[in-house]
């Protein structure tokens, strides 16, 4: 999976944990246990992470709302509404009613 610049780093970090994605056909079948290696958009670096959970959600605000914004990669600061604005320049709402969120829980395992 491709990941900007930033949550790539928190991720490589071990802050940010959860992966957020639309639950689309593609992501349904992930599974705990498995792996994925995350590349980095700018650097194009990549590092893998074992699945430890993954958790569905009818929509993002619900997947939010479930988990802390350090875990997901945003500052503890920024506002709900925020977090939703840029979800969506990612995905869309259509999308979001159709297949709704998935919360990927991570562990990392290389740099």
């Amino acid at each position: 999976m491709r990941l900007n610049d930033e949550p790539f780093q928190l991720v490589r970090e071990g802050i940010k944990t959860v992966e957020v994605r639309l639950n689309d056909t593609k992501r349904q079948g992930i599974q705990s246990g498995d792996f994925i290696t995350f590349t980095n958009l700018k650097s194009t670096e990549q590092i893998t992470v074992k699945v430890i959970g993954t958790e569905v959600f009818t929509s993002f605000q619900a997947l939010l709302n479930h988990y802390s914004n350090q875990v997901t990669g945003f500052s503890n600061n920024i506002q709900l509404s925020q977090k939703l604005a840029s979800i969506y320049q990612i995905y869309s709402q259509t999308d979001e009613l159709a297949y709704g969120a998935l919360a990927i829980e991570l562990q990392l395992i290389s740099k």
